[in-house]
This record gives structure tokens, sequence and C-alpha cells, in this order.
């Protein structure tokens, strides 16, 4: 008997994922590539996305049922069946689907059950999920939104930093800054940031954090703006809902997955307008979504 698979496909900022699973859900061979992130490099990122995929394809004797694609960034560029359309072109002609990496992580993380996930990384965004219903707040971009995500607790604790140096003032952000920009005058530091990647601004938030772990309150303080930034943008999608109110949440990402401050924080501003929400943290094996993807929005695409 023919081995029957399905293939889901997490491509980030940073890396692509691909997983083939039997229809049973148990998972039979990976591959990885590079970035898959449409919005920045849309023709490297098609390119991993379908390289990550075929390898899985070279390499199991079967025939793939489906191909889910959650890709960061297509949320911004928008034409999702003609970008699944591409996919599917360069893949066999393979029935594809491609939606944003933040709602391929809602089916994942909630392993199709309704309720909300949350994703702190590099970005963030609320998804939530309520009888076939995608209902979605925050998710802009890191010069619109992005509340406490890696590059929004850098960038709020660099202006602090910045608001005290103009001040005169003591504050433990910035020597922290000068270190990370090896820099002796945290102003020289602001033009390296701004030749920075999103990521590697993101990837600043980890000494933050561990400022904020040692106590210090300047940290501190940004750690809880940003918290109740993203609790804020939960409870707006909670509100959304229909009675009865599905109460679970996912949390995943880097940030939440990490920082046990920052999810304190968080958990304790949506309890006081939600008291009976319950709070998880997803394994953050994205591309299992595939297994629990309910669309019956799987086509023989073409790029013709």
């Amino acid at each position: 008997m023919t081995l029957e698979y399905q293939i889901g496909v997490d491509a980030g900022g940073t890396h692509t994922t691909a997983i083939a699973y039997d229809m049973s859900g148990q998972e039979i061979e990976r591959s990885e590539a590079g970035p898959g992130q449409v919005n920045t490099d849309y023709d490297n990122a098609i390119s991993n996305i379908t390289g990550a995929i075929n390898q899985l394809i070279d390499q199991i004797d079967g025939d793939c049922q489906r191909i889910l694609c959650g890709m960061a960034g297509l949320s911004v560029i928008g034409h999702a069946p003609e970008v699944a359309a591409e996919i599917s072109a360069k893949v066999n002609n393979l029935p594809t689907r491609a939606v944003t990496d933040s709602l391929l992580a809602l089916y994942s993380g909630l392993e199709g059950e309704d309720g909300g996930l949350v994703i702190a990384g590099t970005g963030s965004v609320f998804n939530g999920l309520q009888k076939g219903r995608i209902i979605t707040t925050g998710g802009y971009g890191s010069i619109l939104g992005d509340e406490g995500s890696g590059y929004a607790i850098a960038l709020t604790a660099l202006k602090a930093a910045l608001l005290s140096w103009d001040k005169r003032e003591e504050n433990a952000l910035i020597p922290m800054f000068n270190d990370l920009f090896k820099t002796d005058n945290i102003v020289d530091g602001t033009a390296k940031f701004y030749q920075m990647s999103n990521p590697e601004v993101a990837s600043m938030a980890v000494s933050v954090a561990k400022l904020a772990d040692n106590g210090d309150q300047d940290a501190i303080a940004v750690i809880k703006e940003q918290a109740e930034l993203l609790a804020r943008d939960i409870i707006i999608g909670m509100d959304r809902y229909e009675e009865p109110k599905p109460m679970r949440i996912a949390l995943t990402g880097s940030v939440l997955a990490n920082n046990a401050m920052l999810r304190n924080f968080l958990e304790e501003k949506v309890k006081e307008h939600y008291p009976n929400a319950e709070f998880s943290i997803s394994n953050g094996e994205n591309a299992r979504g595939v297994i629990y993807d309910k669309s019956k929005d799987y086509r023989y695409f073409t790029s013709r």
C-alpha cells in the first residue's frame, strides 16, 4: 500500500522548516532551508520553501496529499492563492495552501480546537479561532505594532536608555547597550542600530530580560510595559469572540517561551478581564498545523 503523507512548512524570518507527517500525524521526515519571509526577499523565500519541500518529496517513497505553508510576511504582501500557485507549480503541482505563519502556529498550538494563540518572537500577533472564524489583533510589523516582541522590547529599552542619557541619569540599560554596540557612547550606537536587521535588534531583548531578572527597575519597567501592551491585544481579540468565549490561550515564540517575567505580567493583565483564561506554552513545532487544518481550500495550482 502506497504511503500517503502531508507536508507542513514553517517559513520564518531566519529559517524554513518543512516536515512530512503520515495521515495519522506521525512525523516521517524533515528538512531545513534558509529564510522564508516573503515580504523581505520574495524570490529567495520561495526558493528556500520549495527547496525544502522538494527535498522531502525526493526522500519519501509515497504520495503527498497536501502542503500547508505558513509564511512570515504573507499578511504584508497578500495574494495568498497566487503565492500558493507559484509554490505548487514548483513542487509537482501538488495541492498547496499558503497561510500566514501565525495562522499555521494557531492550528498547531490549539491542535484544531477553538481559542487563541499569541506569538512573540522577533514580532508579535494574537490570533483567535472560534467556529472556523479567525480573529486577529496586532501583527502590524515593527513600525506599527509588534507589541511584546523581541524587537519592541529592545527598541523600548534603547529609547529609555537614550532618554536617561540625555537627562544624564543613571540607567543600567546605558552600559548594557554600550556593550552590545561595542561603543563607549550610547549615542554612537544609534548609527549601528539603524544598520541592524529586525532579528538582530530583537536579539538584544535577551540582555534586557537578563537585566530585569537581576532586579533592575528600568529593565523591569520595559518588560512590564511590553507585556501589558501585548495583553491589551489579547483582550481586544477575546472581546471579539462570541459567547460562550473560548478561554484557552496558547503562547509561543522565543520571547514567551523564555521570559517568565513577561509571561507573568501578561497573564495577570489578561486575567483582570478574563479570570478564567487558561494559558499554556505551545511546543513551537508549527509545521504540525497541517495535521489540524480543517480547510478544504487545497487545490491543484499551476503557474499558468
